[in-house]
């Protein structure tokens, strides 16, 4: 869910020194100030903090609210309104055209932290069968990461180079960070099912984990706080003066990357339309089936497939940028392999609530490494997208980043309605009927 952490690290390897060449490298060995870093790497964690902290929440919220097993697709639908942040901000601009970016910062900050800490204690009020409250404060809280593309990424050019690795390493941690808070949470296991005081129906009663999703939510609203200061820091510090560089000199390196580039062509078209699959798939498909592919495992499998998810996506971050590029040939033998687990996934998902062997213990074993194995791929293919696609220069990553948009808002809209308004996907009760 995280997308921008995971395609940043790649887009920016001939931006960052520290991660062009071996030559470049030594530029860790220069003069810099570690407090910068540790402020920038707080800052970078609040960017996608409230998409990946719900999202690894869900299998605990999916119990609770009345969507039920359906509660992701509309909560994938929720985050891709977010994206509307994006128009906002254009607008602002077009008539505050010279304006500074600090104060949008400090205004999407505040409005992630205040929504996250709403959340944990409003998540369960509902209207009639819909959790108005949760999607709701979920937008707001989604509005920090999709609008992070255009507004934080261009303020850090006010900072040497070199300071771009931190900030990526923080974005990757706001989808690490709430996978290890998940984990240390854990799951109460499958529910028991109590007959009723008449003896007319079976309810279940769930083990609470080791802490509820208020806790869980304050303390992403902590460190959400802790990205906010830390750009405060960052912004009005007179004492990093002397890191930061001149404007025209970002001016200049736009210009020198914006060469006119033929997006018609077959190579670019068959590019933005695998940027388009790929979006399609981790930020609407997949997120919205997970509760029908992974519940009928056991929740434990549906808690693990989502945390060990979130923490392939910087692994695979990580991956991209320590090791050299795959060659486009052996990328397509990887994504053409990666076909075996997402077929599996959807049939599970389409064969809920009795996919093959979800009463073996070998079935939760391969469902979870299933979508860890997809999440890792998908996110790592991304970012190889986005690094070819620099070659492109302005146009060619506005052109990426308008095809991850269109695959993310088309693949959340179609399955929002497959799953809510058609019989495709199916819930059971948490109970057999009495008989």
């Amino acid at each position: 869910m995280t997308d921008i952490s995971s395609t940043r690290l790649n887009e920016d390897r001939e931006r960052i020194p520290c991660l062009s060449s071996d030559s470049d490298r030594t530029m860790w060995g220069t003069q810099r100030r570690v407090l910068l870093d540790v402020l920038l790497a707080c800052w970078g964690v609040g960017t996608w903090l409230g998409v990946n902290g719900l999202y690894v929440q869900l299998p605990l919220l999916v119990e609770r609210l009345p969507e039920g097993w359906a509660l992701p697709s509309s909560m994938v639908l929720a985050i891709q309104l977010a994206n509307l942040g994006l128009v906002a901000y254009a607008i602002m601009r077009r008539f505050r055209p010279n304006a500074s970016d600090s104060p949008y910062i400090y205004g999407l900050l505040v409005v992630g932290t205040l929504a996250l800490a709403l959340n944990a204690f409003l998540y369960d009020q509902t209207v009639g069968n819909r959790s108005v409250a949760f999607l709701l404060l979920t937008f707001f809280a989604a509005l920090v990461g999709c609008t992070s593309s255009v507004l934080f990424y261009p303020y850090l050019r006010h900072f040497r180079d070199v300071y771009l690795a931190t900030y990526l390493v923080g974005e990757g941690l706001s989808g690490f960070i709430p996978a290890i808070l998940a984990l240390i949470q854990g799951v109460g296991g499958d529910p028991t099912c109590v007959l009723n005081d008449e003896g007319t129906e079976m309810y279940p009663i769930y083990s609470p984990p080791r802490f509820d999703s208020t806790v869980f939510l304050m303390l992403l609203a902590g460190l959400s706080a802790m990205s906010l200061a830390s750009f405060v820091i960052v912004d009005l510090y007179k004492g990093f003066a002397s890191e930061r560089v001149e404007p025209a000199a970002a001016e200049k390196d736009d210009e020198a990357t914006s060469e006119p580039v033929a997006l018609h062509r077959g190579s670019w078209l068959s590019v933005l339309v695998l940027m388009g699959v790929l979006n399609a798939l981790s930020n609407g498909v997949l997120p919205s089936v997970q509760s029908y592919s992974c519940i009928p495992y056991g929740n434990l499998a549906y808690h693990l497939s989502v945390t060990l998810g979130s923490m392939a996506n910087p692994a695979a971050c990580l991956a991209g940028v320590w090791l050299a590029p795959l060659p486009s040939r052996v990328l397509a033998g990887v994504l053409t392999a990666a076909a075996v687990p997402l077929a599996y996934i959807m049939a599970t998902a389409l064969m809920s609530p009795e996919p093959p062997l979800y009463q073996n213990v070998g079935g939760a074993v391969l469902i979870i490494a299933s979508w860890t194995v997809v999440s890792a791929i998908i996110s790592y293919a991304r970012m190889w997208v986005y690094g070819w696609a620099r070659r492109g220069g302005a146009r060619g990553m506005r052109a990426t980043g308008v095809a991850t948009q269109v695959g993310s808002s088309l693949g959340s809209v179609v399955l929002y309605f497959i799953v809510n308004y058609t019989a495709v996907f199916t819930q059971p009760p948490a109970c057999p009927p009495v008989s």
